[in-house]
Parts: structure tokens; C-alpha cells; sequence
């Protein structure tokens, strides 16, 4: 109404008593009252100037920026259309500065946000990447069961098939089959035969006396093979004899190459050389070697 029908808008104000306002109210009402005085008849009467003066000096203490510039703005036009350019231009010096305040303050906001912003997207990118991580950790604790369990069971089926009556090493097989006994139906089955397995790995892998019990296996069921082998090839290095025996034995490349410590590729590439060698070597036993690890 102030906008569309200034002369209006001061009737009604007018009707309005001013007493009954609150302080912010009563500054609020000053400067529509001057305003709509001055969008009337284009100058201020005392009356009107005087009640523009207070509300500028309430805005400028306790008043929003937006209503201190337009309070300020509104004194520089009114002193600038009565004639007094000088106060009129201190008052529209005023506005200015205050809207300058106005710009930095909606800057510094501005800013404030495009930093929660970022911070809030660096924190979705953390999160995120932790828990592809995560998930990545998980499909490798997976995969690493699954060949675990893999290798057990192609432990399980070698060491069943080279037992005896008097077998020693079938306890490990043994282990096996108590710890399934002790935990089948619960969900420390897969943690405990995981556990169990790896603790059978390191013992072939690094404890002479289980290669030993594996090797007596061998040798009672190949007619000493791992004897007469050692005695054919003096020299090999220590690893290929596991590889043999391990090889011969049976067990699958997976296990080969866990049990070495080795990748498949390098499990291969020295079982062709360990072939190779026995191949060209001209012993009596060659065919019988080769056909052992065949």
C-alpha cells in the first residue's frame, strides 16, 4: 500500500497510535510515516523529519543493515530535495557505507557456505571412500577364506588318500575333522578350520618335521622317492625339493604357491625348469620321477 497508494497508507498509519508500539515498532512506524509523507509531496515537514531522525538513530543502533541504509537513504534525499546538499550527501554517504556492510556481510555468508558446502563434500567423499574401503576388504577377506577353504579341502583329499594304518602324519587331517566336530552348526565353524589350516600351512611351509611327516608319506607310498631323488640332485636348492614333494604329493597349485609362498606363475615356470632338469639329466630314476610328480 505504501508502494501503490502512499496517501493511503499515511491515513492509515495516522490512525494508529504510536504510544502502544514497541521500540522497534515505534522506529518501524517513523520511517513509514516519513516515507509515505515524502512519496506524498515529494519534501518532509518538520513533523515528518523529526520522526525520520529517530528512526535513524534507533536503526543505527539496534536496527537490521537493510532498514539503517533505506532509514539513511531516505534522510539524504529529503535534506537533498529541502536544500541541504551537505547534510544530504553525509546522509547518502551513510547509506552507502552501510550497504557496502550489507554486500561484505552477504559475501562472508556466501563464503561461510560454499565452506560448509565444501566441507560437507570432502565428509561425503571421506565417508564414502572408507567404506569402499571397506567393502574392498571385505571381498578380500572373502576371497581369502574361500582359498583357504579351497586349500583345506585339497589338504583334506591328498593327506585322506596317502594315509595308513600307521601313518603319522594323518593328524593332520585329524585336526581338521575335530575342529569340525567341536564347532559344525555354529559360526566359529569357518573362523576355527580357517584358523586350523593356516596353522597346518605354516607348519608345512617352515617346520622341518612336518615337511618330514610329508615326505615319509611320500616315500611310503612312491617306494622311497624322496630319498632316491635327494640322492639324484645333491644340488637343488632346498625349495625345489618342497616343490617336488609338495607336487608330487598332489596338492593343487593353489596350495603349491601358498605353501611356497610363491605366485602360480613362478610355481610354474620353476616346476617346467624342475622337469626340464630331471628330463635331461640322464638318471636311471628320471622316468620314475617324472611320472611320481605327473
Amino acid at each position: 500500500m505504501v508502494e501503490d497508494d502512499p496517501s493511503g497508507a499515511y491515513i492509515q498509519l495516522d490512525s494508529v497510535s504510536r504510544a502502544d508500539l514497541s521500540e522497534r515498532g515505534q522506529a518501524e512506524y517513523d520511517y513509514l510515516k516519513a516515507y509515505t509523507f515524502y512519496r506524498s509531496f515529494f519534501f518532509l515537514d518538520d513533523e515528518s523529519m523529526s520522526a525520520l531522525s529517530r528512526a535513524c538513530l534507533w536503526f543505527e543502533s539496534h536496527g537490521r543493515g537493510v532498514d539503517r541504509m533505506k532509514a539513511w537513504e531516505l534522510m539524504g534525499t529529503a535534506q537533498t530535495a529541502a536544500g541541504n546538499h551537505k547534510l544530504g550527501l553525509v546522509s547518502l554517504k551513510r547509506a552507502q557505507s552501510v550497504a557496502l556492510e550489507i554486500q561484505r556481510s552477504r559475501q562472508r555468508a556466501e563464503m561461510t557456505i560454499l565452506l560448509l558446502v565444501a566441507v560437507f563434500a570432502t565428509l561425503v567423499l571421506y565417508f564414502r571412500a572408507r567404506r569402499i574401503q571397506a567393502e574392498k576388504q571385505l571381498m578380500t577377506e572373502r576371497e581369502e577364506a574361500e582359498r583357504t577353504m579351497s586349500i583345506a579341502e585339497d589338504l583334506q583329499s591328498r593327506l585322506r588318500q596317502m594315509e595308513d594304518a600307521t601313518d603319522s602324519g594323518a593328524d593332520m587331517l585329524d585336526r581338521l575333522c575335530e575342529q569340525y566336530y567341536i564347532y559344525e552348526g555354529t559360526s566359529n565353524l569357518q573362523p576355527r578350520i580357517l584358523w586350523e589350516v593356516r596353522s597346518m600351512v605354516e607348519g608345512l611351509r617352515s617346520d622341518p618335521a612336518e615337511q618330514k611327516k610329508l615326505e615319509d608319506k611320500l616315500n611310503r607310498r612312491y617306494d622311497n622317492v624322496m630319498v632316491r631323488f635327494r640322492a639324484a640332485f645333491p644340488s637343488l636348492k632346498e625349495e625345489d625339493y618342497l616343490l617336488y614333494l609338495f607336487t608330487a604329493s598332489g596338492f593343487s597349485s593353489t596350495t603349491v604357491s601358498t605353501l611356497l609362498g610363491r605366485e602360480k606363475a613362478q610355481v610354474y615356470n620353476r616346476l617346467y625348469r624342475l622337469k626340464e632338469r630331471i628330463k635331461a639329466s640322464g638318471e636311471t630314476d628320471a622316468r620314475f620321477f617324472l611320472e611320481v610328480l605327473g
